[in-house]
């Protein structure tokens, strides 16, 4: 099935839009609450939104941009696949398309892309497409760059944030719960270096990643998707 993407500006959603993507929130997690969830979309930006051949929405993620100590934040708020869809990548492409305008535009400036991970497979986009992300197996996060991760961190969520993860007050908790991690994934170093950072993901806490966007620091995937070769998940 060929899927669209499309980056809307968030007060160009309408109300229909809205309770379209509210409703895919919640299939996938427990908490959802519809106040919040409109007062989170008003804090960001932009909605990257994902449709089928029916133009349904079928998936979506919220982005914010702002500056940080000189430096360019794209951060990555709620983000959701229907379960039918999720081995089809033009969200991420699309995704990847949108922060290379961002790069574009701030091009005197550091672009860094932060991802709170609440489950395994939003995680697994940081390696699947970066050279160089934080945190990793492959190699401690150097002290200034976890400093600059922990006032931003802190900036950005207060006293909900800590040891490098965001426990929220009022979590979204997936609803596959502790079974999310399938067993092929088991031995998956990257599947196994989250769950030690962020053990309790099922009670809602997500783990602070950071990696800087730039054309040298993406992989292969992370090139092929840019230049929009489309294809199934390359895990």
């Amino acid at each position: 099935m060929n899927l669209k993407s499309k980056v809307i500006e968030i007060s160009g959603l309408t109300i229909q839009n809205k309770k379209d993507m509210y409703g895919l929130m919640t299939k996938v997690y427990y908490g959802e609450n519809w106040d919040k969830f409109l007062s989170d979309m008003s804090q960001k930006d932009y909605a990257l939104v994902l449709y089928n051949e029916s133009s349904n929405i079928v998936g979506f993620t919220t982005i914010e941009i702002f500056d940080f100590e000189g430096k360019i934040i794209i951060y990555s708020g709620d983000t959701v696949i229907d379960e039918n869809f999720r081995g089809d990548i033009e969200l991420m492409r699309a995704w990847w398309r949108f922060s290379y305008t961002v790069q574009m535009k701030y091009h005197d400036k550091k672009v860094l892309w932060l991802l709170i991970s609440k489950g395994w497979r939003t995680y697994k986009f940081f390696p699947m497409f970066l050279k160089e992300i934080y945190p990793t197996y492959k190699y401690d996060t150097p002290k200034e760059i976890q400093d600059f991760i922990d006032r931003l961190s802190v900036s950005k969520f207060g006293n909900c944030y800590k040891n490098g993860l965001v426990i929220p007050n009022e979590p979204d908790r997936l609803k596959s719960g502790e079974n999310d991690i399938p067993e092929k994934r088991a031995g998956d170093y990257d599947v196994k270096f989250f769950l030690e950072k962020n053990p309790e993901f099922y009670k809602g806490n997500e783990l602070v990643c950071l990696a800087q966007l730039s054309i040298s620091n993406l992989t292969n995937a992370g090139l092929r998707l840019l230049h929009g070769k489309k294809g199934q998940n390359e895990e």
